[in-house]
């Protein structure tokens, strides 16, 4: 079986047994349960929007009927309990029952077309909503009967002041929705299918201008399922978004926004479809200007799949979720299932082999001349040590070259913390006592990994959390750095070795496959991005390498003032577009109202595999104080 680390199961997957098996539950009660708890998921247009790789199609597929039809007969099944669980949780399921009939379309396809017709803007629309209406009936029929329902056991349950928006529609059977659905999506197809688009007259005149409005119409389906009638909530997801028009996209927001509407609607988007503004700014809505009648705020319910907010939660839940779905995925794997491997974490060792004696004993040369040129007491060394050594005890880590490392750190620290000595080289040693105290912790440690990244080339990037968190919260972004990693271990499998990756292969794999990654992005304006990830990481590197380590780890961000940061959009528009694209396509991640030195920042952090390609720290915050016209000089070099 090909690895599915390779490609997204969820992608190639067609039965729902098997697509289900390798779904983790995570996302769901990470974005979809408090607003389904709040009531602000089935009874308004939701807007989810990601970068690519977030899973929001994954998410749609499990909202079909169908789909929780099969989870709820395999309920005994462990597999699938706690898939169940979080659906229940997002009122999918209700009662050991499916409450939710979902479909999904993607915009992908010719409805674009639809915007360069010669027509004004309201046809234009009218022809795209009739034609995502036709189809949307179409869907849910077809899931229903995929379910095992037949035709005739479908009813919808209308408003009760549509009788004659029933009729336009087909009536109240499946048999004759699906005939007047067929009928209509035929007729707008004929039109959008011909060579030369028809007069604006013919176009009135045909079957794709009379009032069919099933959405108007339809409060809910109700099925006959056995001995048991269920009444489900109609849910239709328009996914691909980013792919319309944006004039389309606004248009169709719009109509969705409706608050008359009782079927359930989300759409699904990219970054990339918003306008900058609404990328860069935290809190922009998404909508220019309210409408007569409309607030954005009542109307929608804006479901970010990345977001600036409890990062730390996002973090720990993403580290579950991935380390959830490696497991399912690897079961797929015969090589690793048969022999009952099937946590991911434990073929990645995080045991980190000394450095060769030459290394070695370049470090402590280093350490010893550092001592020398401060003239820093054999006791005080002796303090430090120690101070390092309670702490790597503490932490179950023995390294002779992190002591080291850790304690080069330290002596820097003290150097720039006790009064400057005179220039006379017999001015006696003074052990003065540093201003501020030194103390040996996770973040010195951090700082001197890093530099022992640099300068002695030791392994940094290893163990299964460091795979998570170098995959910015992003699920494709994970499989394709993990991929390589389980291509290995199967490899090492096939030739009768331990299937456990050493430290440094973990390393060397996952900064050859970063390489590859942004040597592949092809995204607009994707050269523009390349130089300004460059160059905030050759920047981040030379405040990260330098001797006393300031920022610990390290930095991996510009912090840009908050307040020249919002007026990017206006004042500085090909800026403004670099950015979003960059945050669209997983090369940034902006942290806006960060609050450090009593001043609010935006931290333009650079993304996982940048880090990974560049040899920069995975702990968050570290950041290098910088303006706008710094970030502007960087995306100029561009041109050159």
């Amino acid at each position: 079986m090909v690895n599915p680390f390779e490609k997204r199961a969820t992608e190639y997957l067609q039965q729902d047994e098997a697509f289900l098996a390798v779904v983790t539950p995570e996302p769901l009660s990470t974005f979809f349960e408090k607003p389904a708890k709040e009531g602000k998921l089935y009874d308004r247009l939701a807007m989810v929007i990601g970068t690519p790789g977030s899973g929001k199609t994954t998410l749609a597929r499990l909202f079909k009927f169908s789909a929780l039809r099969v989870l709820l007969r395999n309920r005994g099944f462990e597999t699938y309990k706690t898939l169940i669980d979080g659906l229940a949780a997002c009122s999918a399921i209700r009662d050991g029952h499916p409450a939710v009939i979902g479909c999904r379309i993607s915009l992908e396809s010719e409805y674009r077309e639809f915007w360069e017709f010669p027509y004004p803007d309201a046809l234009k629309a009218s022809l795209t909503v009739a034609l995502l209406q036709a189809r949307a009936v179409l869907g849910w029929l077809r899931d229903a009967q995929a379910a095992g329902i037949a035709l005739h056991d479908i009813e919808i349950v209308a408003r009760p002041d549509a009788e004659a928006a029933l009729e336009a529609i087909g009536g109240s059977n499946g048999v004759g929705l699906q005939r007047r659905a067929r009928e209509m999506e035929a007729a707008i197809y004929e039109i959008s299918a011909a060579l030369v688009p028809p007069e604006i007259d013919e176009v009135e005149q045909n079957a794709a201008a009379t009032a069919y409005r099933p959405l108007d119409v339809i409060d809910a389906f109700k099925v006959k399922d056995g001995q048991e009638v269920l009444q489900l909530v109609p849910l239709i997801v328009f996914d691909d978004a980013h792919y319309l028009h944006p004039h389309q996209l606004l248009a169709l927001q719009r109509w969705l926004a409706r608050r008359e509407l009782r079927v359930a609607r989300w759409i699904l988007t990219r970054l990339d479809a918003l306008t900058p503004a609404d990328v860069l700014i935290e809190g922009q809505n998404i909508f220019e200007e309210d409408e007569p009648g409309l607030k954005r705020a009542r109307e929608i319910t804006t479901i970010w799949m990345q977001s600036s907010e409890g990062r730390a939660n996002q973090r720990r839940a993403f580290r579950k979720m991935a380390k959830d779905m490696a497991g399912r995925y690897l079961s797929q794997m015969e090589v690793f299932n048969r022999r009952g491997l099937n946590t991911l974490g434990d073929l990645l060792s995080t045991h980190v082999e000394s450095l060769p004696a030459s290394k070695a004993e370049r470090l402590t040369k280093k350490v010893n001349a550092i001592q020398r040129r401060y003239s820093i007491t054999a006791e005080r060394r002796s303090n430090l040590e120690r101070e390092v050594a309670d702490y790597l005890e503490k932490a179950g880590e023995s390294s002779d070259e992190l002591k080291l490392a850790m304690l080069s750190i330290l002596l820097e620290r003290y150097a720039n913390r006790v009064p400057q000595r005179g220039l006379f080289e017999d001015e006696p040693e003074v052990d003065a006592e540093p201003s501020k105290p030194l103390t040996a912790g996770s973040a010195v440690a951090d700082g001197a990994k890093i530099h022992l990244l640099h300068q002695f080339d030791r392994p940094y990037y290893y163990g299964i959390d460091a795979l998570c968190d170098a995959s910015s919260e992003n699920a494709e972004q994970f499989l394709h750095l993990a991929a390589r990693l389980v291509a290995q271990s199967e490899t090492q499998l096939i030739r009768s070795k331990s299937p456990t990756l050493a430290s440094q292969a973990q390393h060397n794999l996952l900064r050859e496959r970063a390489n590859e990654m942004i040597r592949d992005w092809d995204f607009p304006l994707n050269h523009l991005v390349r130089r300004l990830s460059k160059g905030i990481a050759d920047q981040c590197v030379a405040k990260s390498l330098e001797a006393n380590a300031p920022l610990n780890g390290g930095a991996n961000a510009f912090g840009i003032p908050q307040e020249e940061f919002d007026l990017i959009p206006k004042h500085q528009p090909d800026l403004a577009k670099a950015l979003q694209f960059g945050v669209a396509y997983n090369a940034f991640v902006l942290i806006p109202n960060h609050s450090t030195k009593n001043k609010l920042w935006c931290l333009v952090e650079l993304s996982g595999i940048v880090l990974i390609q560049n040899g920069l720290t995975l702990k968050r915050g570290g950041f290098i104080e910088r303006r706008v016209d710094d970030l502007v000089k960087l995306m100029d070099g561009a041109h050159r």
